[in-house]
């Protein structure tokens, strides 16, 4: 079937999703030979539920000469109600806006005048506020943030004005051929599911939030159960403290529980489809994909170590075919995105409008050859080194290591070592690559997104 999208879809692109491992590994003949004692021994962050039910991880990083502290949410944009769409990413822009004892130029201002390194990021499943600084501002800095986290104004003139701010950002997404497109595939591919929803929400949402629908927000979404703190550096006893206290005010919230994430669509009677939106584009934008898995999933690692093989480097076959032998695109790439419950695949890029149907028939000639041969050894092994490698490259700094305690207590619900993953990868077998390849890469069943330059008459 043929869907024709005219202007609609709005949002934000895919975070890639997953906390997992790294280490610099070796060339060698059999990777799954390498000895991981080396990774052996880690130690857990010393984890900790406090009055009300916030979680405090704290991760020594004897040789960091600052702290990194991160405030992250258990809920995201999956789980906003009907005519709340959007309302977690507005509540990370308006907390910046002023808090009941400060302006917002006063909270920039004192932030600057501790040379404290803040950030604020909403996804589908959290709102994460991060912050790093010298220890001999610490105890400043995170009174700070809760100030500004626990007790913001949400004074009716800043909502109108953030009102007009989250609009412009919707309206750059339309103009963003990659993200219009992206927003629509999700939406298409999810087919009801929440997470098919846009992280920004639409400009009527955004539109129709007041002071009294914030404040209800604002109350579940940082409620004290809902909230993780990770804290990462030279750690003392009293950065404990100062955390604990500064945050002992969070909100209860009236929800019982955290709203679970909804289930997964039903795909098993799905077939391929099409999808296509028409602009004053000049390239073609195209996503080729479908509905994934969810993050603890068994077969997580094969499938992003199979996405890797198809498109995620230089040597990857998707890359190689379109790009390097038939010059059909300038990018071309593979990605997953997983949630609780499920997630996204996709070959996503751009290329000439009459380079288009090559491209498709190159890229499913590749899903085809993998779902029939597998990778070769030499493939299988030059991808284990590269996840590994990824994957720990990616913890170095006291910063990743905050990232990392966070998202496994988020994503798993436990610390996950280095050890168990590089095992997980090296265990990662031909069999695998293809079981995977089958459920998720069959040609026969994908979505064909593309977003092209309007037909003229």
């Amino acid at each position: 079937m043929v869907l024709v999208v005219a202007v609609v879809a709005v949002a934000a692109t895919v975070v890639a999703v997953v906390a997992t491992v790294v280490v610099v590994v070796a060339a060698v003949e059999d990777v799954a030979s390498v000895n991981i004692g080396h990774y052996q021994g880690e130690q857990p962050p010393r984890r900790s539920i406090l009055p009300g039910g916030a979680v405090l991880l704290e991760v020594p990083v004897v040789t960091s000469k600052a702290l990194s502290l991160g405030i992250w949410t258990r809920r995201g944009s999956t789980v906003e109600g009907p005519g709340c769409e959007g309302v977690s990413h507005f509540l990370e822009h308006m907390v910046f806006k002023g808090s009941q004892n400060r302006s917002a130029y006063e909270i920039a201002a004192a932030f600057d005048s501790m040379g404290a390194a803040i950030d604020a990021f909403t996804t589908k499943d959290m709102v994460a506020f991060t912050m790093k600084v010298l220890p001999e501002y610490f105890g400043d800095a995170v009174a700070l943030l809760a100030d500004m986290l626990m007790a913001p104004a949400f004074e009716p003139d800043a909502i109108k004005l953030e009102q007009e701010v989250v609009c412009e950002e919707i309206q750059e997404v339309l103009d963003t051929p990659e993200d219009r497109l992206h927003d629509a595939y999700a939406a298409h591919v999810y087919d009801g599911h929440p997470r098919g929803n846009p992280i920004l929400g639409t400009a009527e949402s955004v539109r129709s939030f007041d002071e009294d629908t914030l404040r209800r927000e604002h109350a579940e979404v940082f409620a004290a159960k809902n909230l993780v703190f990770s804290l990462a550096g030279n750690l003392q006893p009293a950065h404990r403290e100062l955390v604990i206290e500064a945050f002992a005010g969070a909100p209860t919230g009236t929800a019982a529980a955290t709203p679970a994430a909804p289930a997964a669509p039903d795909t098993s009677s799905r077939q391929s489809s099409e999808l296509v939106i028409q602009s004053s584009v000049v390239q073609t934008y195209f996503e080729f994909g479908n509905l994934g898995l969810p993050v603890d999933h068994p077969d997580r690692v094969s499938l992003l170590m199979l996405s890797n093989l198809l498109g995620g480097g230089m040597s990857s076959r998707i890359f190689q075919a379109v790009r390097e032998r038939e010059g059909l695109a300038y990018t071309v790439y593979n990605y997953t995105d997983m949630g609780p419950t499920t997630g996204l695949v996709s070959c996503a890029g751009s290329c000439s409008p009459d380079k288009e149907p090559r491209v498709w028939d190159v890229v499913n000639r590749e899903y085809r050859r993998m779902l029939a041969d597998g990778p070769t050894k030499a493939e299988l092994d030059s991808n284990k080194a590269q996840i590994k490698s990824q994957v720990v490259f990616a913890l170095e700094g006291v910063h990743n290591q905050m990232y990392r305690a966070a998202k496994n207590e988020l994503f798993f619900g436990r610390f996950i070592p280095i050890a168990e993953l590089v095992e997980r990868v090296d265990a990662v077998d031909c069999e695998g690559i293809i079981r995977c390849a089958r459920e998720w890469f069959d040609p026969d069943r994908l979505v064909r997104a593309v977003h092209r330059p309007t037909t003229k008459n």
